[in-house]
């Protein structure tokens, strides 16, 4: 159903409720800690929680079918349809809704006949799996099976029986082939982790990042595929004339503007791998918002994602020439997973206030502090300016020297220089920076050190932005503001 309509499923929605369930302590300790394997065992969490509950209504089917002579079939039928009724009119209005917090992002929005479907399967399986009714028989007058001193007849299975093979099925039908996915790609993710401490001696990433090889985060479990040739882009809310543009005419409405443009994520521990940089084309936020003519008393901009995430920021920054709607990365259409087919482009903000998938504008008079954002609503910071931060990414023997190189970004503050120490912090020493690509982009640094003979040294590294503010030296956390602190490497030498 999934692969057919493009529509949530139960699953997805449960997940999302028991993730915006956690203390966003707990959420971003999570998501720091297991970055992309979060997603996935948020998945597995709901699947295992469906199959608890189904499960459970196995059970319940099997005991009430050795207690009746209805045939299995009419008792499948009235359980398939309580399911669908329980699925459709309570549960899902109850996860989706708002009385347990924030409604929900990922909707079923017509649940009537997909849960139908399910509810078909469930109570084809239950009729499958649970055997015949629980009944011995005995001719009339004649001795049952318990006085001629045999067993008894039994259900086919037992109630456990029944738990253990619905579970199966379910597993199979709820997980299928967008499970195992998942689970490849996570684990190769794990992979390259795990071999990140061989690669990283071999030199430095590129200074362009290729799309296969830009981080992803999103807070779906399956990104929407967005059908590039129907997508349009309306800006509506206080403006004069609203729009409603095809992708065709939203190329054609404005002068394209291409620039470099690093984006890292605001849950990127330090040193971490969640930054990237590459070339975009796209037209300014400015020149579409004017086509629209935002009404006198607009002060905030809203927005709007095929994937029901919403973003906020101050008409003043939209309208800043340098914010872009993209529609091209490294030179070719943006790729699905990126955004397609228009993202937005903001400077010296995480990625979290830049949204992917974008379909609409809304131009609100309501007060920028008092609207949220998606992430805004977990517990992240309204702002997410981002921290002036460094690493590592070369630590290499050549000869009796160490060759150090790394990257460090500050927004469009720029780096000024960048300073390690090979002391653990007592003494600094300065690196070479390179020029970054343009503004807003992360700035490669490079050094060699000789050790004063053979053991272990602890490196650490800093920058200064380009307005003199150091780097932040006290480690905190990625929740709520971006992490901080500077990264720290051991190496073995001789």
């Amino acid at each position: 159903y999934r692969y057919a309509t493009g529509m949530p499923t139960l699953p997805e929605v449960l997940a999302e409720r028991m993730i915006r369930l956690l203390p966003y302590q707990v959420f971003a300790l999570f998501l720091e800690k297991l970055q992309h394997l979060a997603k996935p065992l948020g998945f597995v969490m709901a699947i295992v929680t469906s199959v608890i509950g189904f499960g459970l209504g196995g059970v319940l089917f099997a005991g009430i079918g050795r207690t009746t002579r209805r045939p299995r079939p009419l008792r499948a039928l009235i359980a398939a349809a309580v399911t669908w009724g329980f699925l459709t009119f309570v549960f899902l209005p109850f996860i989706q809704g708002g009385l347990l917090g924030i409604p929900l992002t990922t909707v079923v929005t017509s649940p009537a006949l997909p849960m139908a479907l399910a509810a078909a399967v469930y109570g084809g399986l239950l009729a499958l799996l649970a055997g015949p009714a629980g009944r011995t028989t005995a001719l009339p007058g004649g001795p049952s099976a318990r006085d001629r001193g045999q067993p008894a007849a039994r259900d086919a299975m037992t109630r456990r029986d029944v738990l253990r093979r619905s579970a199966l099925a379910l597993v199979a039908a709820a997980a299928g082939t967008r499970l195992a996915g998942s689970i490849r790609h996570a684990a190769s993710r794990v992979a390259a982790a795990a071999a990140q401490a061989f690669s990283l001696i071999k030199g430095m990433p590129p200074e362009v990042t290729p799309n296969g090889q830009f981080y992803q985060v999103s807070k779906n479990f399956f990104d929407p595929t967005v059908n590039v040739a129907k997508w349009t882009l309306e800006v509506t809310g206080l403006v004069e004339k609203p729009l409603k543009l095809t992708l065709d005419e939203f190329r054609k409405a404005a002068p394209p503007v291409e620039r470099y443009q690093t984006f890292e994520c605001i849950s990127n521990e330090v040193g971490g791998d969640l930054i990237g940089n590459a070339m975009w084309k796209g037209v300014r936020a400015r020149d579409i918002l004017a086509l629209a003519q935002p009404k006198p008393g607009a002060k905030t901009v809203i927005w709007q994602a095929a994937d029901g995430f919403t973003e906020t920021i101050p008409l003043a920054i939209a309208m800043d020439p340098v914010t872009l709607l993209a529609y091209e990365m490294n030179g070719g259409p943006i790729p699905q997973k990126h955004g397609a087919p228009v993202r937005v482009l903001l400077q010296n903000r995480y990625g979290m206030k830049q949204p992917k998938w974008l379909t609409a504008i809304q131009v609100s008079d309501r007060e920028y502090k008092s609207t949220s954002g998606y992430w805004e609503q977990q517990g992240w910071d309204h702002e997410a300016i981002v921290k002036t931060n460094s690493a590592f990414r070369v630590e290499a023997k050549e000869g009796a020297a160490l060759a150090l190189g790394g990257w460090a970004f500050a927004g469009n503050r720029g780096i000024s220089s960048v300073e390690f120490s090979p002391d653990g912090g007592k003494t600094w020493l300065p690196a070479a920076v390179k020029d970054p690509l343009g503004e807003n982009c992360w700035q490669f640094w490079s050094a060699t050190w000789t050790p004063p003979g053979p053991g272990e040294y602890t490196i650490k590294v800093r920058a200064t932005d380009g307005k003199g503010t150091p780097q932040p030296q006290e480690p905190k956390p990625t929740l709520p503001d971006g992490g901080q602190g500077y990264h720290t490497v051991k190496v073995h030498f001789g």
